[in-house]
């Protein structure tokens, strides 16, 4: 009896854990794709993903995660025949760490109507993090998707709504401070005006009383971060997006346990 009451439970758990890394692994990989096509495009181009060199349009196989890899006519080929490779290895691993992500949220938070905005708007962050290492800036676009999927993890997991404006009008304004006033201060840019956006869209994340160690552990992650990155050779500036993301996942998982 005890065997066949695992394997009834079994089944379901397993399925779960297929939907939720399979909705993280598309997210991010849709994610990646526009975001990248929307920090590289000029004025008047398609803001449909294409091969940065040769502009040939992706196809849809590309535009999915692993499984359109393995339904491509040459399978182990990269997306565009005009040979170019550069970056192209990150894809994969972004829609890898999507999955991850999407099946340890399923896990600490349960699968329900309720958990798709939250699985949705965790997976986007590795994407928000590559674009910005690659390129220096966070697209509106994600920006604008993570503060819409927040809103909706607040409506459908009842929130409120009023506390999480308020948090998030009080990290906008934290932003602009460190982008204006203090980068003036300072001498130098501090703050992009694109981690500026992700400050607000993060406020409908988190909790007031989260703001400080949202705050905090983005500055550690940022001075580790970036030592790492001048030791690999990166350059002197180092985005912010990606201490900025792992702080907020940080702080989601951290609101998941801790919340009934």
């Amino acid at each position: 009896m005890a065997s066949f009451h695992q394997h009834h439970h079994l089944i379901p758990n397993l399925l779960h854990w297929l939907a939720a890394g399979s909705l993280g692994a598309s997210v991010a990989s849709l994610a990646a794709r526009f975001g990248v096509r929307d920090a590289d495009r000029m004025p008047g181009e398609s803001p449909m993903p294409s091969c940065l060199y040769c502009l040939k349009p992706y196809s849809w196989q590309n535009l999915t995660p692993l499984f359109g890899w393995i339904l491509r006519p040459e399978t182990l080929s990269f997306t565009c025949p005009c040979g170019q490779r550069k970056g192209e290895i990150a894809i994969p691993v972004i829609e890898i760490l999507g999955a991850v992500i999407g099946i340890v949220a399923m896990v600490l938070g349960g699968w329900g109507p309720w958990d798709i905005p939250m699985i949705a708007g965790l997976t986007l962050l590795p994407a928000i993090a590559w674009v910005d290492l690659q390129y220096g800036i966070i697209p509106d676009v994600l920006n604008l998707l993570l503060g819409v999927l927040g809103a909706c993890w607040v409506w459908t997991s009842g929130g409120d709504f009023d506390i999480a404006l308020l948090t998030a009008g009080g990290l906008l304004l934290t932003g602009l401070f460190f982008a204006v006033v203090y980068s003036h201060w300072r001498g130098r840019e501090m703050l992009g005006l694109g981690d500026v956006k992700f400050f607000a869209a993060a406020g409908l994340w988190i909790l007031p009383e989260q703001v400080p160690w949202f705050l905090g552990m983005a500055g550690v992650w940022g001075v580790v971060l970036a030592y790492g990155w001048r030791r690999a050779g990166g350059g002197k500036e180092f985005p912010f997006a990606p201490a900025l993301c792992l702080s907020l996942i940080i702080c989601i998982f951290y609101q998941i346990i801790t919340t009934p």
